[in-house]
C-alpha cells in the first residue's frame, strides 16, 4: 500500500507492509527518500496496528530531533535516546548511563510532566519531583533494546545515585546542544547536600573480607574481580575490565591496571607491583584468559544478601577497606596515594619502576599481608558452609555443615 492508501500517517512517514511477502503480518515505517527516488522501509517488529503506531511515533520523533529544534518543540526523550546511540553505548561504563535514562523515562511516564516533555517544560520543579521520586519507593517498566525493562525499589535510592542521573542527563543535553540540535542547554540542577549520604566510612573486617571470597570462588569471575581488589586496591571498574594478557608484565611483576583501549581521565589507574600471594590466582587468569564483565551489580546484590551484608557495602568498599587498612599499618600516604591512582606518577618513575625494588615496597608489604590474612579467613569460611539454590536457579542459600561451629 501507498502513503494514500496507509490505514496511519505521521507527517513524512506511514505505516505499510512488505512488497516483497517476507513477515507479510508484520507493519513497516515507510518513508520516500528523495535522493535514492525509492521508498525505504524499516520494521516496526509489531504486528497490532495500535503498537506499529507507538513506534512510529518514536521513530518520526527520533528522526526530527537530529535537526535543529526550538526548545518548544524539542522532546526530551528522543533527544536521550540519540545520546544513548551516539555516545552512550561507546563509553567505559554504558551501563550507568542507560539506567540514568530508563529512569528519568519511567518517571516522566508517571509523572505530569508526560512523555511529550519539552526541552522548553525542563524546571527545577521538574527536577525536584524527579528526587523525590527516586529516594522513594518506586517502580518502573520502560521499553528498552526492543524489550521491556522493569525496575522495582523499595526503600529507594540514595542522593547520589539521583546525582549521577542528573550528571547523565545534563551530559545528553550538552550533547545535544554541541551538535546544533539545541540552541542553549537548560539548567540541571545539583543535589542539595542534604539529601546526599554521609561520607563512606565503612570498613570491612578480614573475616567479612574472608566469607566474600570464600562465597565467590565457584564463581570464578567473581572471585577475580574480588582478589584483584585485594590485591591492588583498583577500581571496581578498571577490575572488571583487566586482562592480564595486556596488562601483566610477567618480567618486570608489574600489572598496568588501566584496561587497553581506556581513554585517560581524571580516574588514573596505575602500574603496581604483583604481590607474591596474589601470583598463582593471576597466573592462572592469564592461562583462562579474560572474559570481560559489562556489569556486576546482580551478583553483588546476590552475594550481599546471602552473606548477610549491610546493603551499603558495595564492591567499591573493598577498595576502600584497603586502603584504610594500608594507613593503619603505617604505610607512607605517597605509596598508598600512588597505589590508590591518587598520584599521578612521573613518566620516569613509570618507566624505571620495574628495576627499583623500593618502588611502592611498604604498601607491597603490607598488601601481602592483608591478602595472606584474608585467605586464611576464607579457607575457614569455606571449611564450615555449603552453597545451594533455590529451585529459580537464583537464590543463594547458605548452610552451615553438620557439627561445624561459628
Amino acid at each position: 500500500m501507498g502513503r494514500e492508501t496507509s490505514p496511519y500517517v505521521v507527517g513524512d512517514w506511514w505505516l505499510d507492509k512488505r512488497r516483497d511477502g517476507k513477515s507479510p503480518e508484520v507493519w513497516q515505517i515507510a518513508t520516500y527518500d528523495a535522493q535514492a527516488r525509492t521508498v525505504v522501509y524499516r520494521s516496526t517488529r509489531r504486528k497490532g496496528l495500535d503498537d506499529a503506531k507507538a513506534i512510529i511515533h518514536a521513530h518520526v520523533e527520533s528522526e526530527r530531533a537530529k535537526g535543529p529544534q526550538s526548545a518548544d518543540e524539542a522532546k526530551v526523550l528522543p533527544l536521550l535516546f540519540l545520546y544513548w546511540n551516539e555516545h552512550g553505548k561507546g563509553v567505559v561504563s554504558p551501563a550507568q548511563i542507560a539506567s540514568s535514562i530508563r529512569a528519568f523515562m519511567g518517571f516522566v511516564m508517571q509523572d505530569d510532566a508526560t512523555p511529550d516533555l519539552t526541552v522548553a517544560d525542563l524546571s527545577p520543579a521538574i527536577f525536584e519531583r524527579f528526587r523525590v521520586w527516586r529516594m522513594g519507593p518506586h517502580r518502573y517498566s520502560v521499553p528498552w533494546g526492543g524489550k521491556t525493562f522493569n525496575h522495582s525499589s523499595a526503600a529507594g535510592v540514595r542522593g547520589e545515585t539521583v546525582s549521577r542521573n542528573l550528571d547523565d542527563i545534563r551530559a545528553a543535553l550538552t550533547f545535544n546542544a554541541k551538535h546544533a540540535r539545541l540552541s542553549y542547554v537548560p539548567v540541571v540542577p545539583q543535589i542539595a547536600e542534604e539529601h546526599r549520604s554521609e561520607p563512606k566510612d565503612i570498613v570491612l573486617t578480614n573475616k567479612q573480607l574472608g566469607a566474600i571470597v570464600g562465597y565467590a570462588r565457584p564463581d570464578i569471575e567473581m572471585l577475580q574481580f574480588v582478589l584483584l581488589q585485594l590485591a591492588t586496591a583498583v577500581r571496581p571498574e578498571a577490575a572488571s575490565a583487566f586482562d592480564p594478557a595486556q596488562q601483566w608484565n610477567v618480567e618486570a611483576g608489574l600489572v598496568n591496571l588501566h584496561p587497553t583501549g581506556w581513554r585517560l581521565t581524571k580516574k588514573r589507574n596505575p602500574v603496581v607491583p604483583v604481590i607474591a600471594p596474589f601470583k598463582p590466582f593471576l597466573a592462572a587468569w592469564a592461562e583462562r584468559g579474560a572474559k570481560p564483565v559489562k556489569s556486576r551489580k546482580t551478583a553483588w546484590r546476590t552475594l550481599r544478601s546471602a552473606l548477610e551484608l549491610p546493603a551499603n557495602i558495595e564492591a567499591k568498599t573493598i577498595r576502600h577497606t584497603v586502603a584504610t587498612r594500608l594507613r593503619t599499618a603505617g604505610v607512607p600516604g605517597e605509596e598508598i596515594e600512588t597505589l590508590l591512582g591518587h598520584r599521578v606518577m612521573k613518566k620516569t618513575t613509570l618507566v624505571y619502576a620495574k628495576y627499583d625494588p623500593k618502588y611502592l615496597a611498604k604498601a607491597c608489604r603490607a598488601l601481602a599481608k592483608i591478602f595472606s590474612e584474608i585467605m586464611a579467613e576464607a579457607d575457614k569460611w569455606d571449611a564450615v558452609h555449603l552453597r545451594s539454590t533455590g529451585k529459580s536457579g537464583k537464590t543463594v542459600i547458605l548452610a552451615k555443615r553438620e557439627g561445624a561451629g561459628g
